[in-house]
Order: C-alpha cells, then structure tokens, then sequence
C-alpha cells in the first residue's frame, strides 16, 4: 500500500509535505496541537464523506492503530471481506488540511469571531460549504423525482 495521503505533524517525510502545503504550520503553538488540529479535520472529514466499503473500514481502523500490514490482511480474509486498498481520494486529503487550518483560524478568533485587522476580518466556519463541496462535490447531473 502506497503511503497514506493524509497529512501528518509526525517527525519524517509526513511533517515535510504538511510544511510544504501549510507554510509556518510548525510555528503554531506546538507541534502536538498541530498533530490535534490535522486528527480532528481528518475524524470530521471521514465524518462527513460517504461510507467506506467494510473492508476499507477496517484496513483505515487497523492502521490508524499502527497494526502491521500481515496482519491487517489476515483480518480482512478472516472476515471475508472482498479487500481492495485503495487510499481515501485526494480530496479527503485536501479537505482535512482546509479544515485544520479553518480550526486554527476558529481558535484565533476574537469574542465577536472575526479576525483580521485595520478592518478587515474573517469569520471562520468548521467544515464549511467549501470543505463540504470538496469531500462530496456536486455532481453535473440533475437529480429528477
């Protein structure tokens, strides 16, 4: 299986690709709320998009929970599940690294919930349309009753 596509504040190549997309992300408190921040945009994003396939349920679990890739497998024949590992799509990635960064702009926030000076301000909204939109996109089509 190919590396996991969601971003990470762990030490090594994942803390690398979070720098790169999220510039000055390590200078942000610490590095575990950092961490924090990713886990809970991934946990509402997983939240938000539709069901994976059992197997994929169950490969996600195991490895979140660092389990070896033998033995993942060997549960998933167990449970005789058709196992197909493909990683969640780009968007999900894309989607946790927006909404970590709407959360660190939430927790900025003054007590009327802008942010901003000199008159400009942001009102930053958890798992907003945006966000939403990139993990389930609309589709072309019409829906007709």
């Amino acid at each position: 299986m190919s590396t996991s596509p969601w971003y990470t504040a762990a030490p090594g190549p994942g803390q690398t690709r979070l720098l790169a997309a999220w510039p000055g992300a390590d200078s942000l408190v610490n590095p575990e709320l950092v961490g924090m921040l990713l886990d809970v945009a991934k946990e509402q994003v997983l939240a938000f998009a539709p069901a994976l396939e059992p197997a994929a349920q169950v490969r996600t679990l195991l490895e979140d929970l660092g389990v070896e890739e033998a033995s993942i497998t060997a549960v998933i024949t167990l449970l005789d599940f058709e196992d197909n590992p493909s990683d969640p799509p780009t968007r999900y990635a894309y989607a946790q690294l927006r909404q970590a960064q709407t959360l660190w702009a939430a927790g900025e926030a003054d007590e009327n919930g802008n942010i901003g000076t000199e008159g400009f301000s942001y009102v930053p909204r958890p798992l907003d349309k945006t966000i939403r939109g990139i993990i389930r996109p609309k589709s072309g089509t019409v829906d007709v009753f």
